[in-house]
């Protein structure tokens, strides 16, 4: 099985065309059990087979596990396509760049079926010429370091701050890339090696977040955040880049193709953005009569509790929330530690359900930086909340139910990576409003009951 993750050798036609078939069609496969016997899912949909990481989404309706399982089959997925298609692409005597071609959405079917038909080519590639005197492995390195460095800055300003986008291209492509050219710039003139590949690769990455920080690019929490899944992207990419270095010690414009996917697939993410919607429900008992409790609900007191790492680092948590006027649209102000929200009474119904959508919404963070502002368009509108309602429902104790929901939208991708993110923020935020209207609502109860004679 190994072998099917390894970018040395070659691969003729028919055995590339069955292999590539079978990794390819097995991501139905996997969507299909994700999604559950009673899905709706037809085989004809095309968006299946363009798209298998936003169909996973749609069939597993948000359910967490699928969705991580999914995803991580799919990753490796796209690391067995890409090394079947390199030594296809050996054999063809195909620049191996088309590698990055053959793990890309929506134009991976057209590459793959040309690698099918391509013919095998029996001419021994001719190497470019080495270099006559000793090379040093660590000014390679540092080289292809700083290739990595000066990639990152370019293509994350690119596709965030000219395109707009935050999905499949920026946090799995773009590393990716960034793995190929820093790996194949490193190893092209000299041979430094599979472990000192990876450190180039790695401090690539890291140094080239850095410099978004440095640039006010991003912060520092959003680039620990998808850490993970860049660092995983360039390892492979670095695999591959090493591998093509080896192939024929070219030129380092033999890497070139591998860029133009990117603004190519930013493109195809502006017109098509990713989007989301998850709903939470969240319920608590509370010591009081409905009454008490609305007048809770509608109290602009500060909202009290312990704060998660995440929150104090900068993640938006609620402050308090002040409602003006009565009845549906009446406004509330919801304070929020990155900023206030205006939110507009949708339901009204006195000791019974309080509901409001979002007006205008607040950023999801205060992104970690030296710097006052920061130039990430994804702190407004690519995770917010649309509306939130909160139900009151009687118990025959004389205690209350508070049972709230809220409903947002997520427009980050890979959707099964970030989502998960996403829920936990909101139910943590939930469960910090909730705990305070209980605190707050038995307190009042409480004095009510030791004035009462």
């Amino acid at each position: 099985m190994l072998w099917l993750f390894s970018f040395k050798g070659k691969i003729t036609p028919l055995p590339y065309a069955l292999l590539s078939a079978g990794v390819f069609l097995s991501q139905q496969v996997m969507i299909r059990l994700a999604a559950g016997p009673r899905a709706q899912l037809s085989w004809s949909d095309p968006l299946i087979y363009i798209s298998p990481l936003r169909s996973l989404v749609t069939a597993s309706k948000g359910s967490d596990l699928p969705q991580a399982v999914g995803l991580a089959y799919l990753l490796v997925v796209a690391w067995v396509l890409a090394a079947l298609a390199f030594r296809r692409a050996n054999d063809a005597n195909v620049g191996g760049w088309v590698a990055a071609f053959a793990i890309t959405p929506a134009i991976q079917i057209p590459v793959i079926l040309f690698l099918c038909l391509a013919p095998s080519d029996r001419e021994q590639i001719v190497a470019h010429p080495g270099p006559t005197e000793p090379i040093s492995i660590l000014a390679s390195a540092v080289r292809g370091v700083l290739a990595g460095v000066g990639l990152t800055l370019v293509a994350v300003a690119l596709g965030t701050l000219v395109f707009g986008t935050y999905g499949y291209a920026l946090f799995l492509l773009t590393p990716f890339v960034i793995g190929i050219i820093s790996a194949y710039i490193a190893n092209y003139r000299v041979d430094i090696g599979r472990g000192q590949t990876a450190w180039a690769v790695v401090m690539a990455a890291v140094l080239g977040s850095l410099t978004l920080v440095a640039f006010a690019v991003e912060g520092l929490i959003c680039i620990i955040m998808a850490a993970p899944l860049g660092i995983g992207m360039a390892l492979i990419g670095g695999d591959l880049g090493r591998a093509m270095a080896l192939q024929a010690r070219r030129p380092a414009r033999q890497t070139l193709p591998c860029l133009a996917l990117l603004p190519l697939m930013f493109s195809v993410e502006n017109v098509l953005p990713p989007s989301a919607h998850f709903d939470t429900e969240q319920t608590i008992s509370v010591a009081a009569p409905p009454e008490t409790i609305w007048q809770s609900i509608l109290s602009s007191d500060p909202v009290e509790g312990p704060l998660a790492l995440p929150f104090r680092l900068g993640v938006a948590y609620p402050l308090r929330g002040e409602v003006i006027g009565e009845g549906v649209g009446a406004v509330r102000y919801g304070e929020f530690s990155t900023g206030t929200a205006i939110e507009r009474m949708t339901e009204w119904e006195p000791n019974r359900k309080l509901a409001f959508e979002v007006v205008r919404d607040i950023p999801g963070m205060r992104e970690l930086s030296p710097y006052e502002r920061v130039y990430a368009p994804h702190l407004i509108g690519y995770f917010r909340t649309i509306s939130t309602s909160f139900e009151l429902v009687s118990r025959p104790d004389g205690g209350t139910d508070i049972v709230e929901r809220t409903s947002h939208e997520l427009r980050l991708d890979p959707v099964p990576y970030w989502l998960p993110i996403a829920q936990w923020i909101v139910r943590q935020n939930n469960a910090r409003v909730l705990g305070h209207i209980r605190s707050h609502a038995e307190r009042g109860f409480h004095a009510l009951n030791s004035a009462s004679p």
